[in-house]
């Protein structure tokens, strides 16, 4: 009976860890320091597609001392069409980084296609970075190196220029992800 109960926990706890970290199929980090933005300024870090999926949901690491609202953005590669925008409001006030969630989404990510993922606030925010750049890729996502995150006045909102990369999350929503959770 004993053995039994242990080889249920032991299923219980590998479906449970799976149903978090299988969830996450792009993490972009640790952060190596936070930068400040401006309100109505913000940051972003581009991925290259090479597996169509879709997204659930996208997560910044930052700090947010004054609370507000964010827009949660991913732009086409040319940084000239953006193709989703979402935002979350009245945002209570931390001092300490952690991740930030977009909220549920669902988001396909076309295989061969480059994306930007951005965010922006309402008041000054502090977004993590990682300097120097580097080379991460896992699941068919591959986080762009140098330039850095180059937004420009070309985006209809104001994204400031960098050479770091932006610690970022996606997470899965396809079945790809359900059919991970199997191999623990």
């Amino acid at each position: 009976m004993r053995k039994i109960t242990l080889l249920a926990l032991g299923v219980v706890w590998c479906f449970a860890a799976s149903a978090f970290a299988d969830d996450i199929v792009f993490d972009l980090s640790p952060a190596t320091g936070v930068a400040s933005y401006q309100e109505s300024f913000g940051t972003g870090q581009g991925v290259s597609v090479q597996t169509t999926q879709t997204i659930s949901d996208m997560e910044f690491w930052m700090a947010m001392p004054n609370g507000g609202d964010l827009k949660f953005m991913i732009w086409a590669g040319d940084l000239n069409n953006l193709l989703f925008l979402t935002t979350v409001s009245d945002v209570t006030p931390f001092y300490i980084p952690k991740w930030v969630s977009s909220g549920p989404m669902n988001f396909t990510l076309q295989a061969g296609q480059i994306y930007w993922f951005a965010i922006i606030s309402d008041v000054t925010v502090y977004v993590g970075y990682i300097f120097p750049e580097i080379d991460y890729s896992n699941h068919g996502l591959t986080a762009l190196t140098a330039p850095g995150n180059p937004f420009t006045t070309t985006t209809t909102i104001p994204i400031s220029a960098g050479i770091t990369a932006v610690p970022a999350r996606l997470l899965c929503a396809s079945p790809r992800c359900q059919n991970r959770a199997a191999s623990c």
